[in-house]
């Protein structure tokens, strides 16, 4: 079993200006979005309360998410808070003559004329971007990597946080036996979430999957459904699920992450494409390799602030992910496999 985790540098080496990086994506939003005053809010929130010096469009979503989890007991009549701030109950416990209703009413109001209809405007933006389909012409360094990822091991496990739709072309037209969870019922095309019941362990026809852990733009949620389609008039895609979030809180996710840390145990090498290591509950997961696995690291110098200390004995090639670093990573293993086999 060989895992190959893949970040947006992997399809941003595809096309940077039809897959942009988060923080590449967040440069161009356009003035609609910058310009909003919640989500210059939000930015100056992050920067002053967490000290970040790089905001990327994922922090952002995620804490308009936490936002908005703030402020749903105020619009709740059956939770205590939004009982109290309704019926002025708080002013009344405490002995002020302020109107805590109209708080309650001002601060729920704030996720209808505010935070919907930024995030829909951002949906928009992801869109715009990653629901694109790859050009093939561009796919070939891909193709080539998986065709010969194949040949050293045919259980191929792949973990991406993109949405785009790279992964499953490249998959396609590699020819590769690996299963992305699309299932045609009939009547619409949704995804097959039981093909994560085991974690770690490949399918029944030895196949292994592609795992997509923060969702795709063709995924919508209905109940416990997911269905691909594309995206409605307003651009809103409930199933996105943004970066930075910690230990997922809803499946399939934490199915998905369930599965990444079966496979981090069980994998003999894995591969780390356009990944930039700032995800802290991945990180975690990716801590417990076991020793003496082979990982192997495609990404430029700039692009990290620093390589995590379980990838202390990683190779890296610190030029990307091109055509020159695979033909080299190629021959590096060929020649550890040769290793492998000789003992010498």
């Amino acid at each position: 079993m060989i895992l190959v985790f893949v970040g947006a540098g992997g399809s941003a080496a595809v096309d940077p200006e039809q897959y942009p990086t988060t923080v590449e994506f967040f440069k161009r939003l356009p003035p609609e979005i910058t310009g909003d005053s919640l989500f210059q809010f939000v930015c100056e929130f992050l920067r002053t309360q967490r000290r970040d010096d790089q905001i990327d469009i994922e922090k952002v979503l995620w804490a308009l998410g936490e936002f908005e989890d703030d402020l749903s007991p105020f619009s709740e009549p059956n939770s205590m808070l939004g009982w109290m701030t309704v019926g002025n109950r708080i002013g009344q416990l405490v002995g002020s003559r302020a109107d805590t209703a109209n708080v309650s009413l001002m601060l729920s109001g704030i996720c209808g004329r505010k935070l919907k209809p930024l995030r829909e405007r951002i949906n928009a933006q992801v869109h715009k971007f990653y629901d694109k389909r790859p050009d093939e012409g561009k796919l070939s360094v891909w193709v080539e990597l998986l065709r010969k990822l194949e040949e050293l091991d045919p259980v191929l496990e792949i973990f991406t946080t993109n949405y785009d739709r790279v992964l499953e072309k490249v998959i396609r037209l590699a020819g590769k036996k690996v299963a992305t969870g699309r299932e045609d019922d009939g009547d619409r095309t949704g995804l097959d979430t039981a093909l994560w019941d085991n974690p770690g362990k490949p399918l029944d026809d030895g196949r292994g999957r592609l795992t997509k852990l923060h969702g795709s733009v063709e995924w919508k949620r209905e109940n416990d459904y997911i269905f691909y389609d594309t995206p409605d008039a307003t651009g809103d895609i409930p199933i996105l699920y943004p970066g930075f979030k910690g230990v997922p809180r809803e499946e399939p996710f934490i199915k998905f992450h369930d599965h990444l840390r079966a496979v981090v145990r069980e994998a003999r090498a894995a591969i780390f494409i356009g990944f930039a290591f700032r995800d802290r509950y991945i990180n975690l997961i990716l801590s417990h390799f076991p020793s003496g696995i082979q990982k192997y690291v495609f990404s430029k110098d700039d692009s990290l602030s620093d390589l995590p200390s379980f990838l202390a004995d990683c190779w890296h090639f610190k030029e990307g992910f091109t055509q020159e670093t695979v033909e080299d990573f190629i021959q590096r293993l060929d020649v550890e496999l040769l290793i492998d086999r000789t003992g010498q």
